[in-house]
């Protein structure tokens, strides 16, 4: 077996399954569409339609810290790589680290006042 027997079977197997995937999915999926099925999901209940997004905007803090807690989570994960190669490095690491806890103590007290500004 050639050592790129593993590549060219995934390779195949990406672009075949997908298709089969579709194919399926077109002949298991209803045919008849109805108003009904086209209504947004809201809890059961019938939806507003005075409402012009589809995101609620008392989420939107929520959002932006789960954007800003991604940052901080590739920040920690890179220097954690550079830890382990210079432990030199560790004073900066303990700082970076401090900085981002006590902004993490600081929005979780400010949550609540942030979401009534909106």
């Amino acid at each position: 077996m050639s050592e790129f027997d593993a590549l060219i079977y995934y390779i195949i197997l990406s672009a075949i399954l997908p298709v089969i995937l579709l194919v399926v999915n077109m002949l298991l999926s209803p045919r008849k569409s109805s108003r009904r099925k086209g209504l947004p999901f809201e809890s059961g209940q019938v939806p507003f339609e005075w409402r012009s997004t589809s995101f609620p905007m008392e989420y939107f803090p929520y959002a932006i810290i789960y954007v800003a807690y991604a940052v901080l989570a590739i920040l920690v994960f890179l220097t954690s790589l550079a830890l382990v190669e210079s432990p030199e490095a560790a004073l900066r690491v303990v700082i970076l680290l401090a900085v981002l806890s006590a902004s993490s103590i600081y929005l979780a007290f400010s949550l609540g006042d942030l979401s009534q500004r909106l």
